[in-house]
């Protein structure tokens, strides 16, 4: 798949459904948050201050089962160096970052065009959903197939980078999964790093709902020559239908996610501690903080991020 036609492709389409878009209803939705973020690092403040994001999703019906979608993001920085979800190093940053077609046939569903994919049952492979604009920070072009075959969902992806450089690798999962129980998921994922030296990877997943508590697991491994394991547990506990509690162990080694894309910390260990509270169905309070050391080094660094969201 060439990256250039790729995008050739999804472009024309959009331009040719621009009229039907036009006459046909367009669904808006998205978010808003204010964040404050303190990280150390051997116990010294690194970096202080908040973080407001914005993002806006829209999509259109242009044809049967067929639509069209974009999403805008924004980014406002009181330091460019704290926690940015965008690159480039600057303080503000707009743009369309995210655009294309889904189609949706026979319980299937394709996404075609720039996304931000996660790999994995809890993205230990890859995961670029928390992260904003159309470069170097996940976002890649290609296609995503989800839907169930029988007892099985299965999870496509073939997508290409989106880089600002030269070299645009591409990647190749599927994910399988079934529940045997109401309660029990069971999950497995296959997937391939096509770079300057292709890397294959594979692992498990499982989660279990047992009252008011889910136990979730993934782990991955590579068939790089060294440092090619990863694994993450968690616990999250949710008292009433406005609270919820959770925390994660994991350990991931330098080899062992895809371009260092982990929802956890790629070449570290450690724990994941959050807290979030509903004020109302749109309205949220969120409190993550992490505790983690490198495996090269055993340096150890700390964030604490509080976080208020609202969803329209």
């Amino acid at each position: 798949m060439k990256k250039k036609v790729l995008t050739a492709a999804v472009a024309a389409m959009i331009t040719l459904t621009t009229g039907v878009v036009m006459a046909n209803p367009v669904d808006i939705d998205g978010s808003v948050s204010y964040r404050y973020r303190a990280d150390s690092s051997n116990g010294a403040n690194e970096k202080n201050g908040s973080i407001t994001r914005f993002t806006l999703n829209a999509k259109s019906q242009v044809a049967k089962n067929l639509s069209v979608y974009a999403r805008f993001a924004a980014e406002g920085l009181s330091d460019p160096n704290v926690g940015p979800d965008f690159s480039g190093g600057k303080s503000f940053i707009g743009e369309i970052d995210q655009f294309g077609l889904l189609y949706n046939n026979a319980g299937f569903t394709y996404k075609l065009g720039q996304q931000a994919p996660v790999i994995g049952g809890l993205g230990l492979f890859y995961d670029a959903s928390g992260y904003l604009g159309k470069q170097d920070m996940g976002v890649a072009d290609g296609i995503n197939i989800k839907g169930k075959s029988g007892v099985t969902s299965l999870d496509f992806l073939a997508v290409q980078e989106n880089n600002k450089g030269a070299v645009d690798n591409k990647i190749y999962s599927v994910r399988a999964s079934y529940n045997p129980t109401k309660a029990l998921t069971l999950g497995a994922t296959l997937a391939q790093y096509k770079a300057a030296e292709n890397t294959n990877y594979y692992g498990a997943d499982a989660s279990y709902a047992d009252g008011k508590a889910t136990y979730m697991g993934e782990y991955a491994k590579s068939d790089a020559n060294d440092n090619n394991k990863g694994y993450a547990v968690g616990l999250s506990y949710a008292p009433d239908s406005k609270n919820t509690v959770w925390v994660y162990n994991y350990k991931v080694q330098a080899n062992a996610d895809i371009a260092h894309m982990t929802t956890f910390d790629s070449g570290k260990k450690g724990f994941y501690y959050g807290a979030d509270h509903s004020f109302t169905k749109d309205t949220a309070f969120h409190i993550f903080y992490t505790d983690r050391q490198k495996l090269a080094d055993n340096v150890k660094d700390t964030s604490f991020r509080a976080t208020v969201s609202y969803n329209f």
